[in-house]
């Protein structure tokens, strides 16, 4: 069983949707710890559950997050909403098992405000991609991504609406995937090993 930790800074609605996979036994996995940067939605859901709670101070972020991630020893490190930027410190420590979500089809679109960004360029289709994360921002490789029409009656509330249902699909997806030992990466490229049948 894989060690997860979550990193997230909202309301938790992706942190959720994990923990609900992990307790239905969906995922081969087990959350051993949430970290916030700040008081947040997440938060309340992981104490509801009894799952250790990290609150980081700025000050001194990345020291403290490298001391919690090499205690705690998780697999894999899930960011679901987390809105920071992680110092390649931390990402050097643990290549290919941090995971983020980002609500655009990467490479378009990255850093802050993806859903304006897309409207505002005017695209027919945007969407969601898990990528692992590099040190670059929304820059690693590609692990899975859903595509969402944009209508023209969309507002940046109602397309992250329908992004976020997609994400809420496939964050928990690729999770699995991960405990189970299903993906690999060669160069950028990664490659999700099929069921037998």
């Amino acid at each position: 069983m894989k060690k997860l930790v979550v990193m997230a800074s909202g309301k938790g609605s992706n942190f959720a949707t994990i923990l609900d996979h992990v307790k239905k036994d969906e995922i081969n996995g087990r959350i051993s710890a949430l970290i916030v940067d700040k008081t947040c939605g997440a938060e309340e859901i992981a104490k509801k559950h009894n799952i250790p709670v990290f609150k980081l101070k700025t000050r001194d972020f990345t020291e403290e997050l490298i001391k919690i991630l090499a205690k705690v020893s998780p697999n894999y490190i899930l960011l679901a909403g987390f809105m920071r930027i992680l110092k390649k410190e931390v990402v050097d420590r643990y290549p290919n098992q941090i995971i983020n979500v980002h609500p655009s089809l990467l490479p378009a679109f990255p850093g802050l405000n993806a859903v304006q960004q897309a409207l505002n360029y005017g695209v027919k289709v945007t969407g969601c991609t898990m990528h692992f994360v590099d040190d670059k921002l929304d820059h690693g490789p590609i692990i899975a991504q859903e595509s969402v029409s944009v209508s023209e009656n969309d507002c940046a509330e109602s397309l992250l609406a329908k992004i976020q249902t997609k994400e809420h699909k496939l964050y928990p997806q690729v999770v699995k995937l991960l405990c189970d030992d299903k993906i690999t990466i060669k160069n950028r490229t990664v490659y999700v090993e099929e069921e037998k049948k």
